[in-house]
């Protein structure tokens, strides 16, 4: 029962900071935000803060490495079953709820200052699947077919973002799943 509690607090407290960084990240660049400041705002210990982390950069990679293990969780799950148009509209419907649901730090990571750390993992998680080409696809072709898709999905995917998602996952997932 300690442990549960404990636990519960610890997730409390990262979810504090998280949204604090995730409202400062929104107003400043992250080279200007203190940890003084996100303390302040997230209401917690300057201690409890480097208790979790070396400082804001840490946290943030700590952040960038948990998403991108989520996205790859989630891409490991449907990937390899779809084989289907329903089967990839279920797929990309459950990206774009994922983004939709985390849409202040995927906005910072993928249009504010481009963090092309987090795009460039974001793409070496999901650049080993293989998507089913015809037979007439050569090998080089089906060598440079993935980065291409995975490019044009982020890009979509910044696009509705800076859109302020004026479209429903479906319509976007519906989308892609056009396209390819």
């Amino acid at each position: 029962m300690e442990e549960k509690k404990l636990d519960r607090r610890i997730r409390k407290t990262k979810q504090s900071l998280f949204h604090a960084l995730t409202k400062l990240m929104s107003k400043k660049k992250i080279n200007n935000i203190t940890v003084k400041e996100l303390t302040d705002l997230a209401d917690v210990n300057r201690s409890t803060f480097y208790h979790y982390y070396r400082d804001i950069f840490d946290m943030v990679d700590k952040i960038r490495t948990e998403f991108i293990d989520d996205f790859s969780k989630t891409y490991d799950k449907f990937s390899k079953e779809a084989t289907t148009y329903d089967d990839l509209l279920s797929f990309f419907i459950y990206i774009f709820e994922f983004v939709q649901i985390n849409a202040g730090i995927f906005k910072i990571f993928l249009c504010d200052d481009m963090d092309y750390t987090f795009i460039e993992k974001l793409k070496d998680a999901i650049k080993h699947y293989e998507i089913p080409l015809d037979d007439t696809s050569s090998e080089l072709e089906a060598h440079y077919c993935m980065p291409f898709i995975i490019s044009g999905c982020i890009g979509v995917i910044q696009q509705w973002l800076n859109n302020d998602m004026n479209a429903s996952p479906k319509d976007m997932a519906s989308i892609i799943v056009k396209m390819l």
